[in-house]
């Protein structure tokens, strides 16, 4: 396989990793538009010389170069910009007519500038110009005198770019989801938002969805291509234009070259559905993350519930983590002072609930024989969720706890409640947390009355069956 510093000089990126790399690229850029009205990628010297300059005449402040020269003017500037592309490999001098001396660009800078060009420029794919281009190829009544020129290769070709573009429209989202940070601001928030829906939202993902839908043409391409790999007589011509091309002498190896070809067409067209449902995934992950935190930020400065919930999460991970825990010990100041709720009127305890998640469940291989679980080694696992659930502080799970409290009871006192350790404080926590809930066989009826139960102080409270 090639290398492409097999063909690039070895310092040929050296001006773009200068500490003038923006100057050079600014340069490649005005002299490869210099080329434009020309009839090769080649102009006189003196007209490139004239261009930087106009460039640098902007740029006030000197340039020191390596050898710590130090250039002024404008003129001595563009000269060393050339100087250093024509070191580096980009460009180099030819003489013209009349001994004029022509900048001329190097084969292989050229797809690398416009390559930079695209970048810059952050070009949009038209994906409906290369489907429909690979849909006009394959029923081109014309192109089947040479199948493999005219059809088969440029088929291969755009497909490939179809699918990079679909792909890179993908990381494109990806990394605006990355962007959203808890540092964000709500004002910046909605300024990423409205970035988002100008550069994605309005223009690559809904040409995407409507005007260029992928899948307008797909099925009679594919049917093209299976009528293709039918026909034995155009599989011939093929392979004879593949050895042509491609300057293969193994008829066998061309033959499986060009239906690997076709296959590799085939499966790109029908992979294009998960390509386009993890956009959609994205997409839709994007908006909804960009709502939410908006909402957040702006329904409330000081969303208590959210707060609350997210420390009893920690002091429930630190009492799991410690084996043991000494029911006296002094709880520190600033966590002593959160065992006192109040009824907060703006409070959903909806929001307690865990968010789902959804997962594309993929095909599962065939688990061996030597990683199956015995039936007892099952019955310990099926135990230890079990046992799991049961812990957890869950609304169901508090549900249940307080139902049995109240089993032949109209109501009780919290201050009632056994409490033997920190994690039967957090549970009374949890039960007032939860007290409101519609689907709960309780509510709680609180109090101002503040009592002292085995070390714990806290606002007493009923809870009353429904």
């Amino acid at each position: 396989m090639k290398n492409i510093f097999t063909i690039l000089p070895e310092d040929f990126f050296k001006p773009l990793c200068s500490k003038y790399k923006r100057e050079y690229s600014d340069c490649i850029q005005l002299i490869f538009k210099s080329f434009k009205p020309e009839l090769s990628y080649g102009v006189d010297r003196d007209v490139v010389l004239s261009v930087l300059e106009d460039y640098f005449d902007s740029m006030t402040q000197d340039m020191i170069l390596d050898d710590n020269e130090v250039l002024k003017d404008s003129r001595s500037k563009a000269n060393a910009i050339i100087r250093g592309l024509k070191e580096a490999g980009w460009l180099e001098y030819e003489q013209g007519e009349n001994h004029t001396i022509n900048v001329v660009l190097l084969d292989y800078a050229i797809p690398l500038i416009e390559s930079l060009n695209r970048i810059i420029r952050e070009d949009e794919a038209e994906y409906q110009s290369i489907i429909s281009g690979i849909y006009a190829r394959l029923h081109s009544k014309e192109g089947y005198k040479k199948p493999y020129e005219l059809i088969l290769k440029g088929v291969a070709e755009d497909t490939e770019r179809l699918i990079s573009e679909l792909k890179r429209l993908n990381n494109s989202i990806k990394k605006h989801v990355e962007k959203q940070t808890n540092e964000m601001t709500a004002g910046e928030i909605l300024e990423h938002f409205f970035k988002y829906h100008r550069e994605i939202g309005s223009k690559a993902y809904l040409r995407m969805k409507t005007s260029d839908n992928v899948s307008f043409f797909r099925s009679a391409i594919i049917e093209k291509l299976e009528e293709m790999l039918s026909d034995g007589e155009l599989m011939k011509a093929i392979k004879k234009g593949y050895m042509e091309i491609e300057q293969e002498k193994d008829e066998d190896k061309a033959y499986e070259m060009v239906v690997q070809m076709i296959l590799g067409i085939k499966s790109a067209f029908f992979r294009l559905d998960e390509i386009i449902a993890e956009i959609d995934r994205k997409h839709a992950k994007y908006q909804k993350n960009a709502v939410m935190r908006a909402k957040f930020l702006l329904s409330t400065g000081n969303n208590i519930e959210g707060k609350i919930s997210q420390i009893l999460a920690c002091m429930v991970k630190q009492l799991n983590e410690e084996a043991e825990q000494n029911l006296y010990d002094e709880a520190p100041e600033d966590l002593s002072r959160l065992f006192s709720l109040y009824p907060q009127g703006f409070l959903d305890n909806e929001s307690q609930r865990a968010i789902p998640v959804s997962r594309k469940i993929g095909t599962v291989d065939e688990l061996g024989g030597d990683v199956l679980l015995s039936e007892e080694e099952r019955a310990i696992y099926r135990e230890a969720f079990k046992e799991k659930n049961r812990i957890q502080f869950s609304r169901k799970n508090i549900n249940s706890y307080v139902e049995n409290l109240l089993e032949g009871k109209e109501r009780i006192k919290a201050s009632s409640i056994p409490i033997e350790s920190r994690r039967d404080m957090i549970r009374i926590i949890y039960i007032s947390l939860y007290g409101n809930h519609r689907a709960n066989c309780y509510k709680i009826e609180r109090s101002n009355t503040r009592i002292k139960v085995k070390g714990f102080e806290f606002p007493d409270f009923e809870i009353v069956k429904r």
